[in-house]
């Protein structure tokens, strides 16, 4: 069966990707309301853009590994907002249509999920399954140390301690806390640079000097030579058995590990396709690092926003505890 191709897809995109954008497009808008068809059809305009410019490929000729790239990609552009969600969704209806259409030979995208890239759920099951407001989800510091107790934590022991304790201490994105360099870390002065995708420049990162131990045991005495091949020659602080690079999705794997060891894992709820969504995941390590720092240290929200690296204020106030009683307290306090 013969389908026409779009002519917007074809003065963009090659045959193929015109092809499979035309097809896509007019399901949507057969099968579903027109808000979500517009919506999962620009993002998925949008993917395939992404992925001719990084690829050079047809978007059916994508492996998993493609996707989860374009997510940590989309997570970092979008600080896992609704906008972050919405291209999550779209890249997820596109393959389930492929699949359906037996264009592609297995829909790998059903095992990528929200949580892993710190991206929010449209509908915010988390808030109310948590009878929060938002789907800031965050615990306080003492359900975090129990992440890193020795008992609790997966193997291997050092490198995972590690990587909770500065995703805890630096508020790292799991997307970012991946692409540290060994050469990226200055150890004299406690400090990581860490390269920010949407100014495409660095900002630095500093950690407290008691992980400085870890550092050493890590990378001089020995730790990664038990990460299979890759150990002594990987450029990157976070690797695995399996890659030199640690992937997103790993880093997240790690945390919900070290919860659920502890006892402090909850399943929030169950979407549509049966996956289970996590209450303790490594962006729920940033949430929490991020309002232990807003309500609890008094550190300065111009200061905080700087250590998150958003770009607009308005998304660090969401960390900012409205409680009266410590306004009360912040006014009356010179006079008294």
């Amino acid at each position: 069966m013969s389908y026409p191709i779009n002519e917007k897809y074809t003065d963009e995109f090659c045959e193929r990707n015109a092809k499979l954008l035309s097809r896509f497009e007019r399901s949507m808008y057969q099968t579903r309301p027109d808000g979500s068809a517009q919506t999962w059809t620009s993002s998925a305009v949008t993917y395939t853009r992404w992925f001719r410019d990084r690829r050079g490929k047809s978007i059916d000729e994508a492996g998993k590994v493609d996707v989860d790239d374009y997510y940590e990609y989309v997570s970092g552009q979008y600080e896992g907002g609704a906008t972050a969600g919405g291209k999550f969704d779209g890249v997820q209806q596109l393959y389930h249509w492929m699949d359906r259409k037996e264009l592609i030979e297995e829909n790998f995208t059903e095992s990528l999920l929200r949580e892993d890239y710190g991206i929010s759920n449209g509908a915010t099951r988390q808030a109310r399954a948590l009878r929060q407001e938002e789907d800031y989800i965050s615990i306080p510091r003492k359900a975090v140390e129990l992440l890193w107790k020795e008992e609790n934590l997966p193997g291997p022991r050092i490198r995972n301690e590690l990587l909770i304790k500065l995703l805890w201490y630096t508020g790292l994105r799991c997307s970012e806390i991946i692409r540290i360099r060994i050469g990226d870390i200055d150890h004299d002065e406690h400090k990581i640079k860490i390269f920010d995708k949407k100014t495409t420049e660095f900002r630095p990162v500093w950690y407290p000097q008691r992980l400085e131990l870890l550092f050493t045991q890590w990378l001089d005495q020995g730790g990664r030579d038990v990460i299979g091949p890759h150990g002594g020659e990987s450029e990157y602080l976070f690797l695995t058995h399996q890659s030199p690079q640690m992937r997103a999705s790993h880093v997240s794997r790690i945390v919900k590990e070290a919860a659920k060891n502890a006892g402090i894992n909850e399943v929030l709820y169950v979407d549509e396709a049966g996956k289970k969504r996590w209450k303790i995941t490594g962006h729920t390590l940033r949430h929490s690092m991020a309002t232990y720092h807003a309500n609890k240290l008094d550190t300065k929200v111009h200061h905080l926003q700087k250590i998150l690296g958003h770009d607009d204020i308005e998304t660090t106030l969401k960390y900012v505890d409205e409680d009266d009683s410590a306004i009360r307290q912040a006014m009356q306090r010179p006079w008294s």
